[in-house]
């Protein structure tokens, strides 16, 4: 019901009935729960915003082997947009979620090894962690991987796959309506809802793209 309320569109979003439906199943111990409550109280929705409380369930989650958790605990810790910023929490954090697999993690580790801007600059580890990620169909790991060789220095190469994320963007927004089973959604509906998505925490430039867990669907991100 959670999922519902914040992502339509069988329900118009209601972010206060989504934060609801997420804190009975967080206080219930439910681990995607917890991290889908922490995510909307870090949104820019305002009804619902609460920083603090948001960091903690996050560490709730990622503390109990959460691996989407572990990832945005880590890029929290590396912007420090809603606590202080800590880029050796920042580099625990992507790792311990790396190790579990996470493949936005391993391609976040990864960069962060070629540039040398939060761990000490390593090539082979920077290339290990995008290999790893690329094995389970990252596209902006696959790019930087081909192209490795053509693009100097690494900023350059980090643009690039900006760019082709920000491009892949305007092609979904330019897409046809959404449908499934028959159902509809106008344009402008869908304009809407993806705004008001947009606004309770799936923000355009989060790598936390849909994944499978347990059979379910979950939307990062």
């Amino acid at each position: 019901m959670g999922q519902l309320y914040r992502d339509g569109p069988l329900l118009i979003p209601d972010s206060q009935k989504a934060k609801g439906w997420f804190t009975q199943a967080a206080e219930r111990g439910l681990l995607e729960a917890q991290y889908a409550l922490g995510k909307l109280l870090l949104s820019d929705d305002m009804e619902v915003r609460d920083p603090d409380k948001g960091i903690r369930c996050l560490k709730q989650a990622a503390e109990s082997g959460d691996h989407f958790a572990a990832y945005r605990l880590g890029k929290e810790y590396l912007t420090g947009e809603a606590l202080t910023k800590d880029t050796s929490k920042a580099a625990k954090w992507f790792t311990r979620s790396a190790e579990a697999g996470n493949q936005y993690a391993q391609y976040m580790l990864g960069k962060l090894y070629l540039t040398g801007q939060v761990v000490t600059h390593d090539r082979t580890q920077a290339l290990d962690w995008f290999r790893r990620s690329a094995a389970q169909g990252n596209q902006y790991v696959q790019f930087f991987l081909e192209h490795q060789n053509d693009l100097r220095p690494p900023s350059i190469m980090l643009a690039a796959t900006r760019l082709l994320y920000h491009m892949s963007r305007i092609f979904e927004d330019h897409s046809l309506p959404w449908s499934c089973t028959g159902l509809h959604v106008d344009r402008k509906l869908r304009r809407k809802i993806q705004e008001k998505k947009i606004a309770m925490g799936h923000k355009p430039d989060d790598h936390e793209e849909e994944q499978t867990q347990g059979g379910m669907t979950m939307k990062g991100w």
